[in-house]
């Protein structure tokens, strides 16, 4: 019987070890898969016209993740379509973890609310690598505007509602729906006014015939500094290096908070271990000095983390956004 009970237990023991290594193999493969990739060259399709903020940005970074992998990495322009056009073609690239999406977040938290015709989903097509970075939008005034501060810009608005004038780069986007969620925190009602473009809301504000116009530091830094534009206030939500001279709006109108901002993503189907190597990866080469100072220099600001934070950021900025669409009942169109 003891001569049994000892083979019975090496049958035991052999089984446990092959259901040990069998259930390894996976992990093992993964673990190779990761230190192995990349093996060709990695594309990032970034839906901004070339020598746009996040492209150089990207481009940057692009340098430091050669340096480290090896092998080259490609920007794809894929500019128009409010970032529709990006998202399509990383859609339509195969899942193979050659191929990943820079792009904006108005692409993701609020084109599908706007842009007739938008057929992906993001939480069933895509999956989150990284928050890249974030630009912050702030509110220019002409130099000679007689408010000088967004106290007195805001009790303007409200004396006269409708009758003052902020220009944005068109209906729906980034910039329009940030002076909306400030109009709708502070009670002020401006008289929006969209442009083709952010060069024409720009030459309209430098011409007064709009008395304010909402964009991300980087845009107007250079009118700033010549002289013929004033920051009335920063819509981020802590005061970012570079930009402490100015206001935050959200002490003067509560909830006034607005950024541009920038993530990694990639199809779904992608290699687990690869996404978790291009986070720490990117997450490392954002943060290296010469690319944060870079990204500076550019108005934006690296806040690399994990998919699960991206994810947050993503599920609340669509409740942000969603909610002014709704107030404002902009439809798909």
């Amino acid at each position: 019987m003891t001569f049994i009970a000892s083979k019975q237990l090496t049958k035991r023991a052999a089984l446990s070890m092959g259901l040990a290594l069998l259930t390894s193999l996976p992990l093992a493969n993964a673990q190779t898969t990761a230190s192995k990739w990349p093996v060709q060259a990695v594309r990032f399709v970034v839906p901004f016209p070339a020598g746009s903020a996040p492209d150089v940005l990207i481009r940057f970074v692009g340098i430091k993740l050669t340096d480290k992998w090896g092998q080259a990495v490609i920007v794809d322009n894929k500019p128009g379509g409010s970032g529709v056009i990006g998202m399509n073609s990383i859609l339509n690239a195969p899942a193979d973890g050659n191929t990943f999406g820079f792009v904006q977040g108005s692409a993701i938290s609020v084109a599908p609310s706007t842009i007739k015709g938008v057929t992906y989903d993001f939480a069933r097509d895509f999956v989150p690598v990284t928050l890249a970075a974030v630009a912050p939008f702030v509110l220019a005034v002409p130099a000679d505007s007689p408010h000088k501060t967004l106290a007195e810009f805001l009790a303007a608005a409200k004396a006269k509602p409708q009758s003052v004038e902020v220009a944005d780069n068109g209906r729906g986007t980034a910039p329009h729906l940030a002076s909306a969620l400030l109009g709708l925190q502070s009670g002020a009602e401006f008289l929006e006014v969209h442009y083709p473009g952010g060069a024409q809301a720009m030459q309209a504000t430098l011409g007064g015939q709009t008395k304010m116009m909402v964009e991300t530091y980087n845009v107007v830094a250079g009118n700033v500094q010549g002289g013929k534009l004033r920051i009335l206030a920063s819509m981020a939500d802590r005061v970012e290096p570079g930009l402490e001279q100015f206001p935050l709006a959200l002490k003067t109108a509560p909830g006034a908070v607005a950024y541009g901002w920038f993530a990694v993503i990639a199809k779904k189907g992608v290699d687990a271990a690869v996404l978790a190597k291009l986070n720490k990866d990117i997450g490392e080469a954002l943060m290296l000095p010469d690319v944060v100072a870079k990204s500076r220099e550019l108005g934006t600001y690296p806040r690399p983390g994990t998919p699960e934070q991206l994810t947050q950021y993503i599920n609340q900025d669509r409740k942000t956004w969603q909610g002014v669409l709704d107030k404002l009942n902009i439809k798909p169109e």
